[in-house]
């Protein structure tokens, strides 16, 4: 049976593993016929396979999520966390972010200069088996921005 902790726990550990570049330790907090939606509105994808490619994408790009506290829902099934998210510009979230149109179609000057920083709000539900069956992430054009390599 899930609870407020389990599930806030869930979520960060999703934050962590995606930095620590864990595809595996990740794809182990999801149910195998989990859904996920990123972002909410770009259509949802099923199954643990699908999932993977995009932590891999994610993490390919040196992605860290930046994760803030985490609220969870009364039943325990469900948790959200406000987070910042910065990655790679290239070689690939940048121009794939631009086609979707989330960023502006021109690349900008010295891209490999550059990062994509974006505000996100993740929710995750939580199944009887105490995994993420469903996760989502809310975020759209005026969330994204290019921002300069540390």
């Amino acid at each position: 049976m899930p609870d407020e902790e389990t599930a806030k726990r869930l979520i960060l550990e999703h934050c962590h593993k995606i930095n620590e570049g864990d595809v595996d330790g990740l794809l182990k907090l999801y149910a195998e016929d989990c859904s996920f939606e990123d972002p909410v509105g770009n259509g949802k994808q099923y199954g643990l396979e699908a999932l993977s490619q995009r932590a891999a994408a994610a993490i390919f790009s040196g992605a860290y999520e930046d994760a803030a506290t985490p609220v969870a829902s009364r039943d325990g099934r469900w948790a959200a966390v406000p987070m910042v998210s910065t990655f790679n510009y290239l070689p690939l979230a940048g121009p794939a972010m631009a086609q979707t149109g989330l960023l502006p179609p021109e690349p900008p000057e010295n891209p490999e200069n550059k990062m994509i920083k974006v505000n996100i709000v993740m929710v995750i539900r939580v199944n009887e088996d105490g995994l993420v069956d469903q996760m989502q992430a809310f975020y759209g054009r005026g969330d994204a921005s290019i921002v300069d390599k540390k």
